[in-house]
């Protein structure tokens, strides 16, 4: 095989929790917004531990994160989340 017939291939850093290969994937996140809300951001770009599930982002999606939490921008969708308390007795 010549050189223009070789496929690059970008090495991976093992996870750093399991040892496990990562893979690159796109997934949802609900992180704190503020002292009482959250927000669901999809489609994030991660590579996502194949063994344990652990997600690492690179330093311009974390930026990308950090700058939609603390914008005004409008959100895309607004849902109400319906929340269960299993500390409270049912009846």
């Amino acid at each position: 095989m010549d050189s223009s017939q070789a496929t690059v291939c970008e090495a991976r850093p093992p996870c750093p929790l399991c040892g496990g290969e990562c893979a690159p994937q796109r997934i949802t996140l609900t992180l704190r917004r503020a002292q009482f809300g959250f927000a669901v951001v999809r489609n994030v770009p991660a590579d996502v531990c194949q063994r344990c599930g652990e997600a690492q982002f690179s330093l311009i999606t974390t930026r990308q994160l950090m700058a939609a939490l603390n914008s005004d921008r409008t959100p895309d969708e607004i849902a109400l989340i319906p929340i269960y308390d299993l500390a409270v007795s049912s009846p």
